[in-house]
């Protein structure tokens, strides 16, 4: 079988829908009988073929018999990139949760240590504030 753009053999159509789609399946095999002497052409070949179409739909009905799917051009392209670009954001976002997770240890460490430093001062160490007048201050 083989794949061709150009019907060569009678009778130049896709011999299950009669359309001349190409490019089309020459499948090697002739379909001749015995012609008749009155046939305009007694000599001609008759060649099985099978359009692209019609190839894709016979397909389409016994993918499930050989457990295969069927998915347009471009389409493993496609779900590649978008795995690609998960993959590089899950990695950032990796980075990310681990700098608020650092972040987070940080601040329970200083507030750890914050009680100690906002410990109210005895009240014997505090000293009367009195206002000084502005021709006191130089």
């Amino acid at each position: 079988m083989l794949v061709v753009d150009q019907y060569m053999y009678l009778p130049g159509c896709c011999t299950f829908c009669n359309s001349s789609n190409l490019p089309t399946i020459d499948t090697g095999f002739d379909l001749d009988w015995p012609n008749s002497p009155d046939d305009p052409n007694p000599s001609a070949n008759r060649r099985l073929y099978v359009c692209a179409d019609c190839a894709i739909n016979f397909a389409d009905m016994v993918k499930s018999a050989r457990n295969i799917e069927l998915k347009p051009a471009g389409t493993l392209g496609a779900m590649q990139q978008t795995m690609d670009d998960l993959a590089k954001h899950n990695v950032e976002l990796s980075m990310r949760l681990a700098e608020l997770e650092q972040a987070i240890v940080v601040f329970k460490d200083v507030n750890r240590l914050a009680p100690v430093e906002s410990m109210p001062v005895p009240v014997e160490d505090l000293k009367e504030f009195k206002v000084a007048p502005p021709k006191a201050i130089k």
